[in-house]
Order: structure tokens, then C-alpha cells, then sequence
């Protein structure tokens, strides 16, 4: 408190020097909201306050949103003059961006892009929440956190499937190397990373598979269950009695994908919110929406 004092004194006595006046509200400060709602939520989350000196500066902002065009968060960035916003960046790379409510005792809390990820006109950004109570943080958990990871997962397996799709045009069989060229290597080890997520996933899900989808997912999970062995066997002699990875990433890698989009928002099991690593743009990608990289 006493620090506090001396900083308002020298404040006052700067702006008397200056000609300028200060003026005190009730407002809270955004960074000291954004630390305790990341101290609430699940893990470990750190806290960055952007000012914004002109207007121009934050539509920085507005374009590394990820919300539906309509959304109030979106409206209010494009509409209405900031000074500053707060970023949350959690332990798994997710990034989500807290600005006040014009007028209100609250804010309005939203996810950015998540890096290094292309966007697709198939999957819609989670929704922004208004919150300013001290049940902020299991809001944000509950609503943004569960929709920014499901919209997460869809945007992964449709880059997965993008992958087979590009792989199973560019290489006609006969044509893989050994080792494999190095856009497919790149292409594989991403599935590979991905698979042990995907198959846990499905796994923890309340989504009824049938003997065969149940086979089939465990014969998945034996090759594939550590990815690290799995990228290294695609790339060094094989035993005749073992899978090929590589092999079984072409012939399968679709049908593991398509089961794991069968897995319905009712049935998206709640363990499932783990960080997940995110899939890097394909060697030549379909057309898609690229993300901003601009704070990245």
C-alpha cells in the first residue's frame, strides 16, 4: 500500500509538471483480471497485456480472433475503441484473449487462432463468453475451453485426412521410396503424432463401435499407439512378420480418421480435453484459410 502511495504521488507530481490531469475510475485492471481467471483454470496459463495506443493497432486483434463472423467479441474489437486486451496462453498452446465490456463490470473472454494451424470454412470457431463473477474461470472451462478443443480436434482430422488425401495423389503405388521422400515422412510422422490422441479419444468416447470398429482400433493402437517407434520404423528395415507403418498409414489412415469424426458432440468424452499438438500446413494443402501468424 505504501508503494502504491508513493506511485500516485509521483504520478500526480509528473502530471502537474506537465499541465496534464489524472483522472482515477472504478475500472479493474485487465491484467490483474486475466492473472486470477488463469490462476482458476485447469493447468498452468500465463498472462500479457496489449496495449493499444491507436486504432489501427488493435486489428491485430480482430484478424487472430478465432469466433464466428457474427460473434459480440468480433463486433466489439471491429466497432469499438480499446486500450488494451489481455492474452491467456495455456501450457498446451492455447490462446485465449479477455476485453472489457464497454460500460459493464465484466468482459468478454474468446480463443485466438490456434498457431500454426490452416482454418477451414467446415469448422467455426467457439463462441466468446461474457463473464466478471468468480465463477468466471469453470465458465470458461465448461463452455469456451470444451468447444475450442472439440472445433480443435475436428480441424486436426480433417487435416489428417487432407494429408491421405494429397498422399494418395501425389505417390501412385510403386512410387514410395525407401526411405520415403520427405514431404511424406512429414506427412506420416503428423498422423503418427496424432493417432495415439485419436485413438484414445474414440476409445474414452460414450460412441458405440460395433467387433469389427473395435478390432480395427486396436489393431491401430499396436502400431501406432507410440508414435516415436512408429515414425522410426517407417524408415528402417522391416521385419517380415511386422507391420509397416507407413504401409498401414496409407491403406488405413482414412478409416481411422473417418471413425474418429463419427464421434458425435454428445458422445465427445470430457477426458479428452488434453493438449493436443497441432498439425503443420501440407506440403501443397488444398485450398483452405490460412491463419495469421502476426504474435506468433
Amino acid at each position: 500500500m505504501a508503494r502504491a502511495r508513493q506511485s500516485l504521488a509521483a504520478l500526480g507530481g509528473t502530471a502537474l509538471a506537465h499541465e496534464a490531469q489524472v483522472a482515477a475510475n472504478g475500472s479493474r485492471y485487465i491484467g490483474d483480471f486475466a492473472r486470477e481467471l488463469g490462476e482458476n483454470l485447469p493447468g498452468q496459463w500465463s498472462v500479457r497485456v496489449e496495449n493499444y495506443p491507436a486504432p489501427i493497432v488493435q486489428e491485430d486483434l480482430l484478424y487472430d480472433l478465432w469466433t464466428p463472423r457474427s460473434d459480440p467479441l468480433a463486433h466489439a474489437v471491429k466497432t469499438e475503441r480499446l486500450l488494451a486486451a489481455a492474452i491467456l496462453r495455456g501450457e498446451s498452446g492455447v490462446e485465449l484473449a479477455v476485453v472489457p465490456v464497454s460500460g459493464r463490470d465484466q468482459y468478454r473472454v474468446g480463443a485466438l487462432i490456434p498457431a500454426d494451424m490452416n482454418l477451414t470454412p467446415e469448422v467455426a470457431g467457439p463462441s466468446s463468453i461474457t463473464v466478471g463473477d468468480a465463477h468466471a474461470a469453470h465458465q470458461v472451462s465448461s463452455s469456451l475451453l470444451a468447444e475450442y478443443h472439440h472445433g480443435f480436434w475436428r480441424m486436426q482430422l480433417i487435416t489428417l485426412r487432407d494429408d491421405l488425401d494429397w498422399a494418395h495423389e501425389a505417390y501412385e503405388p510403386g512410387t514410395v521410396m525407401d526411405p520415403p521422400q520427405h514431404d511424406l515422412a512429414d506427412a506420416f510422422a503428423r498422423f503418427a503424432d496424432a493417432a495415439p490422441h485419436i485413438i484414445s479419444t474414440v476409445r474414452a468416447s460414450n460412441a458405440r463401435l460395433n467387433p469389427h470398429e473395435q478390432a480395427f482400433l486396436e489393431g491401430m493402437d499396436a502400431v501406432f499407439g507410440q508414435p516415436a517407434l512408429a515414425q522410426e520404423a517407417a524408415t528402417t528395415p522391416q521385419k517380415a512378420s511386422d507391420p509397416d507403418p507407413l504401409a498401414v498409414w496409407l491403406l488405413e489412415g482414412l478409416d481411422l480418421v473417418d471413425l474418429a469424426r463419427s464421434v458425435s458432440r454428445a458422445t465427445w468424452p470430457r477426458t479428452a480435453l488434453a493438449p493436443l499438438r497441432t498439425a503443420a500446413a501440407l506440403p501443397s494443402p488444398p485450398l483452405q484459410i490460412a491463419a495469421s501468424l502476426n504474435r506468433r
